[in-house]
């Protein structure tokens, strides 16, 4: 029998973990966000004279590293929420950050394919860059950690995303990677080269000047308009206690924070801070008894994160039958004496957590045998909460929804000026997730050119301006009331807004022509 030896890693291996783990760590905060302008550079160099099948390996170990660490909080989610025993959940979070590094091996593979690492020019370093952003774009991924949201917390860097998005921003951040692998190369081979810098230059000249012309027009828009006056509920209930026999406890700590608020337009409680099943046909916010949800007194409106259901009106009559229902994730648009003006229930369920394919059909056995699974059905779709005496119309958007750049842009083209996030991160617990995610929120505010507002359960609570600034936010895991104010922006308008991601489909189109260009030379040529 083969006896199983465990080698060393080559110098390659090394370089491309390397670059999946600086990666990674650029998304952790602001002070590693520069790394995303690098990362890329030890690839590149280990797959110089490699071929596509040694390419694809590489760029696997690469984004294997980048998902692994990145991820890592993943592990616990599943240990505490899934009930899922900690060997398993290794190997679970393994497996998929083995599929999702696919995503970096086809590109490096695509790139070794074409030798675009063998030779320095500026169509090999535009082909690299644009052949990142399909990776980027089109690969399916549950986290969209692409390289421009690295630079989330830096505003004058991420302004050019108003443009044609996060990956344009990423398409110009692996110009400068190409041209960092480039120097190195040169300085490897002792050669002098002013091309090199000529591609960073240029780059970081258009990005930062464009940066700081945009930060100052907003800024100076911003000081001119009135501002309204909102407030965030952080309760901070752990993700075990939020369920419905707790519901009187959750709810009755989230109107006593209330009304510590005075002088606000907007309160907004975080999402499924009530824990009661609602139906969607319901005009008033009252629960059990008459017990209304807002607290008595309040002047302000409220947006509330909760639970609906539908059901067949003559099954409703004996009261409502949860395996018979569709239940929603919802939002709740609520006046000062307790009426629904509207709701909102969330489109974009996220898999296992809180819907299952078939589950409320072929495989309902499922639900009983593991309980976590969720059975939630998805909304009608986007849909504006208005309140028009105070000219508000927000664009909801319930947990990760608000890092899907498409729904926010679609709010902005139907109008509102106020993009409002609901979410619960306690599942994640004392992590970095909480962190990636509100780093992977901060785009949708430039790239639409409104305030986004994120009230959540145990943090990070936010309020971020048009340019990406965070104005105000709170901690994890802490119990407090954010207050602050924004400017109800309707006029200001977006090429991204306008085209979406026009971008990521003209780097498709390019990356496909190059490929059949050279397909065709070698066909001919022999």
């Amino acid at each position: 029998m083969k006896k199983f030896r465990i080698t060393k890693p080559t110098g390659s291996e090394l370089l491309a973990a390397g670059s999946g783990i600086l990666f990674s760590v650029s998304l952790f905060s602001s002070a590693f966000g520069i790394l995303g302008w690098i990362c890329f550079a030890p690839l590149l160099s280990a797959l110089q004279e490699k071929n596509p099948r040694q390419s694809l390996r590489l760029g696997m170990i690469s984004g294997t590293s980048m998902n692994l660490v990145s991820l890592y909080w993943l592990v616990g989610t599943l240990t505490r929420f899934g009930e899922i025993p900690l060997i398993a959940s290794m190997v679970a979070v393994f497996i998929f950050c083995v599929y999702s590094s696919l995503q970096f091996g086809i590109f490096t593979w695509y790139v070794s394919r074409f030798r675009l690492c063998n030779g320095k020019s500026v169509v090999n370093a535009f082909m690299i860059s644009f052949a990142w952003v399909v990776a980027e774009f089109f690969f399916p991924v549950l986290f969209p950690y692409g390289i421009g949201i690295s630079q989330s917390y830096y505003p004058t860097v991420i302004q050019i995303v108003d443009l044609f998005g996060v990956n344009f921003l990423g398409f110009l951040m692996l110009l400068v990677n190409v041209s960092v692998f480039y120097t190195i190369d040169d300085l490897r081979k002792k050669k002098k080269s002013l091309f090199p810098l000529a591609i960073s230059t240029t780059v970081i000249l258009i990005v930062f000047g464009y940066g700081s012309l945009k930060i100052n027009e907003i800024e100076n828009f911003l000081e001119t308009q009135p501002r309204m006056k909102i407030a965030m509920v952080q309760a901070n209930f752990d993700y075990a206690e939020k369920n419905l026999d707790n519901e009187p406890a959750i709810t009755e700590k989230h109107r006593k924070m209330s009304r510590e608020i005075v002088g606000v337009d907007l309160l907004i409680w975080p999402e499924t801070s009530v824990q009661h099943w609602f139906p969607k046909q319901n005009s008033v916010y009252q629960i059990e008894y008459k017990r209304n949800v807002v607290p008595d007194g309040h002047t302000a409106h409220f947006l509330i994160g909760g639970l609906s259901f539908t059901q067949d009106p003559e099954l409703l009559k004996d009261g409502w039958d949860e395996e018979d229902a569709k239940k929603y994730n919802t939002v709740f648009l609520v006046d000062p004496k307790n009426n629904i003006l509207s709701n909102y229930s969330k489109t974009r369920l996220f898999l296992l957590g809180e819907y299952f394919p078939w589950i409320n059909e072929e495989l309902r056995f499922l639900k009983r045998v593991f309980p976590m699974i969720g059975d939630l059905s998805p909304g009608e779709g986007p849909k504006v909460l208005e309140v028009p005496e105070k000219n508000i119309r927000i664009g909801p958007l319930i947990c990760y929804e608000d890092i899907m750049a498409e729904l926010s842009r679609g709010y902005a083209k139907r109008g509102v000026n106020l993009l409002v996030n609901l979410t619960n991160d306690a599942w994640f617990g004392k992590s970095m997730a909480p962190y990636q995610h509100l780093l992977l929120s901060i785009p949708r505010a430039v790239e639409t050119r409104r305030y986004l507002v994120r009230s959540t359960n145990s943090g990070i609570s936010a309020i971020i301006s048009p340019t990406g600034k965070i104005e105000a936010h709170t901690d994890i895991f802490t119990t407090e009331n954010l207050k602050g104010e924004v400017v109800l922006i309707d006029s200001l308008g977006t090429l991204y807004t306008e085209v979406g991601d026009i971008f990521a489909w003209m780097a498709l189109a390019i990356t496909v022509l190059f490929l059949v260009k050279n397909y065709l030379g070698r066909k001919y040529a022999d």
